[in-house]
């Protein structure tokens, strides 16, 4: 299986290959790397979409040790070294668009545009923490999980049965106190609103009209927060995963978004 080492961590992976430009994916929070399927299968005949598992999630093992999303940044570009791609668009889906952001703080040079699905560059608040914690806490405690994942479902994926099904069998599958580490990296990140401004590549930003993690004016003020060119879209009937209920619609969003990048780029054909 593809692995790529870093510091804490043995990072897995999903790439897609060929010769076209790189996109880089991180998944959102109880989620993995397979929460981008659809978006792999729409964008490989022209992009090379590498999706990869944070510490705490799917097949990525880790020492133990507490880790912030600098690290999974660190992470997620010992994967892209791995492969020698010397360039990449960065994105993910809530923690997997914290992960992006800093990704673009530290190499900013390495990053032709990010993608930024249900995420924000402030911290959560006093109030938000203890929500957050609460929820944390049930699910790694010793009440009968099945009823906490199907409301957690519901909230972060929605959709369709088929849609929530896949999750809660690995849910209910898995080890449910794993998420501890990555649980504390969540609820303690730190702010990074005064920092966003120096990320000035080209941005699209999605949310799902009905996520309940961002609102509306915390993604726009996310997408006035960058530096860059940064386009916020809405996607109707849609919660906070969007991109796993509505394929076809993010798909179009994002294929619009890389195709204005690279149309004219130098870089196409350097994806590798």
């Amino acid at each position: 299986m593809p692995y790529a080492i870093s510091a804490g961590a043995k990072v897995y992976f999903t790439d897609t290959g060929g010769d076209g430009p790189a996109v880089v994916l991180g998944h959102g929070f109880f989620l993995d790397q397979e929460m981008f399927a659809a978006q792999a299968a729409a964008l490989s005949p022209r992009y090379r979409v590498v999706s990869i598992d944070a510490r705490g999630h799917g097949l990525t093992e880790d020492a133990g040790e507490s880790f912030s999303y600098w690290d999974l940044a660190r992470d997620a570009w010992a994967v892209v070294d791995e492969l020698a791609i010397e360039r990449a668009v960065v994105g993910g889906m809530s923690q997997g668009g914290f992960t992006a952001l800093r990704m673009a703080l530290l190499c900013p040079g390495r990053v032709d545009g990010v993608v930024l699905i249900g995420t924000a560059a402030e911290a959560y608040s006093p109030k938000q923490k203890v929500g957050y914690r609460e929820v944390m806490d049930a699910w790694m405690g010793s009440m009968p999980l099945a009823p906490i994942a199907k409301a957690m479902a519901s909230v972060m994926i929605g959709g369709t049965d088929d849609d929530k099904r896949p999750w809660l069998d690995k849910w209910l599958d898995s080890d449910r106190t794993r998420i501890r580490l990555a649980a504390e990296c969540l609820i303690n990140r730190e702010s990074i609103a005064d920092m966003v401004g120096s990320i000035t590549c080209p941005a699209t930003l999605i949310r799902g009209v009905g996520d309940q993690a961002f609102s509306h004016d915390e993604m726009a003020a996310l997408a006035d927060q960058l530096g860059g060119a940064a386009q916020l879209h809405t996607v109707a009937g849609a919660t906070h995963a969007v991109n796993i209920t509505h394929p076809h619609e993010v798909n179009e969003i994002l294929l619009a978004f890389l195709d204005e990048i690279y149309r004219t780029s130098s870089h196409i054909g350097v994806g590798r």
